[in-house]
Order: structure tokens, then sequence, then C-alpha cells
């Protein structure tokens, strides 16, 4: 047993070197060409620590730095394994205090790339049914109607600190990119309501890792997961003029690695 663990942690060290190697190896080389540092895309397919050309690390996987991490979220937002990692085991919460996890910088325009995942255990439960337009599907009385569908997790990345402003990370068939569920704007055109939802469910399975690219400027949002566009120019309806990056505690939980911002 012991020559087999120790035979799978060679195995993923190798794996881990090689990639780092791969990614290393590209960079010297455009380098070398007068090129600049990795693109976006470069990113992408080597899904490498560092940041592309003209965006910052926010996490540098073992500290708080550029985070508001305060006494309360000890035993709740954790790194672990080089990953920002939330605790489904969080202690008692005191009344007041916020629980998500936001950085130390507010930020107007930007480009954020983030990894994430969702590490529950899949069960079936109901949830709320949402139309292509992203409002609920009601009944005649005007209760939400719910249905069963299969889930290993809920979370979510609010623009400029703003709830109205997420983006989620869930497991609704939609898809994962969805932007601000309960605070549509009722009054938008259906056309412009359709804009909030993802034209592809994109999301990959459970526990696997998952890439955002989230451009925003002004109230105008566009969204890439895993490589494919699922938002272009959605309205993020009375989003703030400025605010943090915050990743939502949904009491589910969710990993986020390789958090990179290019301020635009």
């Amino acid at each position: 047993m012991n020559k087999l663990i120790h035979s799978q942690a060679s195995r993923r060290d190798f794996i881990k070197t090689s990639a780092v190697s791969a990614l290393g190896s590209m960079i010297a080389a455009r380098i070398s060409d007068g090129k600049m540092p990795p693109t976006v895309e470069d990113v992408q397919r080597s899904g490498g620590d560092l940041p592309p050309a003209d965006f910052i690390a926010l996490f540098d996987g073992r500290t708080w730095a550029n985070w508001q991490h305060d006494p309360h979220l000890d035993g709740v937002w954790e790194i672990a394994d080089g990953v920002i990692r939330l605790r489904t085991d969080e202690p008692p919460r005191v009344a007041g205090k916020d629980y998500n996890l936001s950085t130390s910088k507010k930020y107007k325009d930007f480009t954020l790339m983030l990894d994430w995942r969702l590490t529950g255990k899949p069960v079936v439960k109901p949830h709320q049914w949402l139309m292509d337009d992203g409002q609920f599907h009601t009944d005649a009385a005007g209760k939400v109607i719910m249905k069963d569908n299969l889930t290993w997790g809920d979370s979510g990345v609010y623009l400029r600190g703003a709830r109205a402003a997420q983006i989620n990370i869930w497991c609704q068939p939609c898809g994962s990119g969805e932007v601000g569920t309960k605070f549509k704007d009722t009054q938008a055109t259906k056309e412009e309501r359709m804009k909030t939802m993802p034209t592809v469910r994109a999301d990959n399975g459970p526990g696997e890792w998952n890439r955002f690219i989230i451009t925003l400027r002004g109230d105008r949002v566009d969204i890439s997961l895993n490589g494919k566009d699922v938002i272009q120019g959605a309205r993020v309806k009375d989003i703030p003029a400025e605010g943090p990056i915050t990743l939502q505690n949904h009491k589910d939980a969710v990993e986020f690695r390789h958090i990179f911002i290019k301020e635009l």
C-alpha cells in the first residue's frame, strides 16, 4: 500500500513538474522571440499558475495578501493545497458579520480570470425553475415552481462586491455564468434579460475545475466559461461604480485558484 501511495504521489509530482516546465519553456520561447509574457489564451491552454500579460495575481497560493480575511473568517475560508477553500463545517456565525470573501482593493472596469470547482457530493434537490429570460416559472398563484435537479453545490462571484452583480456558479440546467438571478430588470425587454442567461451550458462535471474569464465595462459584462462565450453584453442593473471582487459563501463546498485581474 505504501509503495502504491508513493507511486501515485510521484506521478502527480511528475505531471505537475512537467506542466510547469512546459509553461516555463513557452514563456522563455516568447521572450527569446521578443514577445510579451503569456497571453490569456496561453494560460487557458496551459492551466498554469502565472498571470497572463498585463494581469496581476490576486492569490499567491499561500497567503491572504490582497484579501480581507478578518478573524471571523478563520475556520470558514482557508488556504489548502494552493487553493482558496470554503469549509462546510464553519463555526457558528456572528450576527452582522459578512462571511463572503472579498479583495482588499476596489475595482471599476476589469477582466477577471479565475478557476473554480464545486466539490460537494452530487444529490438530487428541488431547485427554482428558470425560464429562458432568467425569470422564475410560477404557478397561477404566483408561487415559484420547484423542480428536482442533480446538484453538487452553489457559489458565485460578486462583481464590484454587489450581490445584484452575482455571476452564478451552480448546477442549474442553464449552466454557470448566469447574471443576477434575483435582481433581473423586469422593466427591460425580454431580449435584454435573455443576455443575462448562458447561451450554452459549458460547465465541467462534479469536482472538476472550470475557468471563468469575466470582463466588466460600466454596467455590461461578458463571460467565457471553459473557453466558450456564455454571456455577451449583459446589463447588470444598479451595479456600483467600483467595488471589490467577492467570492460568495453559499455554505457549499467550493474551491478557487489561479485568480488574475487586469484593470481596464
